[in-house]
């Protein structure tokens, strides 16, 4: 008589399935660190250390240590008292989706026409005044969009400048100012210019030290050039979740070329190392006829008013006159 035992069936052995899921286990480890890592270095693009600081996105031999000022510390300095402009709220991209209100400086000039100043990453209201002196002087009307310059909502290297630039600018047109230009400077510059490409709203556009692509931007700088490259493009990829969009595609010199009839100044330093020179002449390139570039011999970064500031004025008031065709009496020759 046969055992009954040897007619039932062995259960299969599970080692290998365990083997397996210790194995994805341990794999998976290292690429949820890898992950995690890469996207803690691409929020902190968006805190660099100077906005940490306390300081701004400028910088040269001649630039002066601005302090934090008030309107009624503006008005002084410049003679003339401002008043608040509110143009509604936007949202910031990314995955953050923060509402930001929009709030300028409204400077009264003798002229209708409006130039729109965009500054620099944690720029302070102060460093504001050398731009709108020499712009109320040659009879402008001036808006500062301070708003812009909140170090508490990180540097979106102009995304959100984008917004505030064309938030201004609707509700400048809704007051009736039909001729606006805008001036802006490091990222003010490429949020202004991704503005105009976005909706054609400026008659002119100053750009002092706007970079070309921000991914390109980042890739030359030292804290990122020397990653692991692997590394740094897992950076690059999860930075769009901050940004709302691949880096590569922040992309000035593309949009430079979407500018429509808008006339474009490029303001660019010879030997700045964050927006070298070459930024500038391929935002020239792309942008074609209507655009011309000013190559300032500074090392620094966007501090062009500082190096040369008679020059400066000069520079931007002669290519504004021309854009809104303004024609201004000949200066009178000094008697002897």
């Amino acid at each position: 008589m046969s055992d009954p035992s040897a007619s039932i069936p062995v259960a299969p052995k599970r080692r290998p399935r365990r083997t397996f899921g210790i194995a994805a286990i341990l794999l998976g480890i290292p690429i949820i660190l890898w992950m995690g890592a890469a996207l803690f270095v691409a929020r902190s693009l968006m805190y660099p250390d100077f906005l940490r600081r306390g300081r701004q996105d400028v910088f040269g031999q001649h630039v002066p240590s601005f302090q934090r000022g008030s309107l009624t510390d503006i008005g002084a300095a410049l003679g003339v008292e401002p008043e608040r402009l509110d143009c509604g709220v936007v949202e910031e991209d990314g995955i953050r989706h923060r509402q930001v209100s929009v709030v300028g400086w409204y400077f009264p000039g003798k002229r209708r026409e409006v130039v729109v100043i965009l500054p620099a990453a944690g720029a302070p209201e102060m460093a504001m005044i050398p731009y709108v002196k020499f712009l109320l002087g040659a009879g402008y009307t001036v808006v500062a969009s301070y708003s812009a310059n909140n170090p508490s909502y990180g540097i979106n290297w102009g995304m959100l400048k984008r917004k505030f630039a064309l938030a201004t600018a609707r509700t400048l047109k809704d007051d009736g100012f039909d001729k606006i230009a805008a001036l802006g400077i490091s990222e003010g510059a490429a949020g202004v210019i991704m503005a105009q490409a976005e909706q054609p709203i400026f008659t002119a556009i100053v750009a002092d030290s706007s970079y070309a692509n921000l991914a390109q931007l980042f890739m030359r700088s030292p804290s990122l050039s020397r990653l692991n490259p692997a590394f740094a493009s897992t950076v690059m990829w999860e930075a769009q979740l901050w940004f709302g969009r691949s880096l590569y595609k922040i992309s000035p010199v593309t949009d430079a070329g979407n500018l429509g009839t808008c006339s474009l100044l490029i303001i660019q330093n010879r030997d700045d190392k964050i927006t070298p020179v070459a930024d500038g002449k391929a935002i020239l390139d792309s942008a074609g006829f209507n655009a011309q570039m000013w190559a300032v011999p500074s090392g620094g970064h966007g501090d062009a008013i500082y190096e040369d500031p008679n020059g400066y004025a000069a520079r931007v008031i002669r290519f504004l006159d021309a854009s809104f065709d303004i024609e201004r009496p000949a200066a009178k020759p000094h008697a002897h």
